[in-house]
């Protein structure tokens, strides 16, 4: 870090990779960071739902363009730096039950009952689950499940 780094707001940078291979990004910065010991790049970010892209914090994007210049699936560096307002929504990890609603016909994903159809008749958001009563069962049941274990298939408005 350069003695004028020192009064400077970090910025956050983009990074253009190859899709499918952000997280591989990721890592091969985070463990050039490790071993240069270098204090210009204070964190990555890999968010899912931008699929082709990381971001990077730091100081001084010289010297970023030079630590991934020879990373095969780095694409290129954007020009500029980007407002944190922009990436926010990515910071906080989104619900899994948040798209679910009461009355949806779902289908189990994982667990036990893998494969089966069943009506959410329940949500409960702190915990992040769902309880639902399974379709093919002589005695319908309730089951409590995290909503990541169900993909809807159908919602209720569609009924």
């Amino acid at each position: 870090m350069q003695e004028n780094d020192l009064f400077e707001k970090p910025r956050i940078f983009s990074i253009k990779t190859q899709i499918g291979k952000e997280q591989n990004v990721a890592e091969l910065i985070n463990s050039r960071v490790k071993k240069s010991h270098d204090k210009n790049i204070l964190s990555v970010l890999v968010a899912p739902e931008l699929r082709g892209y990381v971001f990077v914090e730091g100081y001084n994007a010289e010297l970023i363009k030079k630590m991934i210049k020879t990373i095969s699936y780095v694409r290129g560096m954007l020009e500029g730096d980007i407002p944190i307002q922009e990436i926010e929504g990515f910071l906080t990890p989104a619900s899994t039950v948040e798209k679910i609603t009461e009355g949806d016909i779902v289908e189990m994903v994982s667990g036990p009952f893998r494969g089966e159809m069943a009506k959410v008749t329940h949500i409960d958001s702190t915990k992040e689950e769902i309880t639902v009563e399974l379709f093919d069962s002589v005695v319908p049941i309730p089951i409590t499940v995290r909503g990541d274990q169900v993909r809807v298939v159908r919602r209720k408005e569609e009924e």
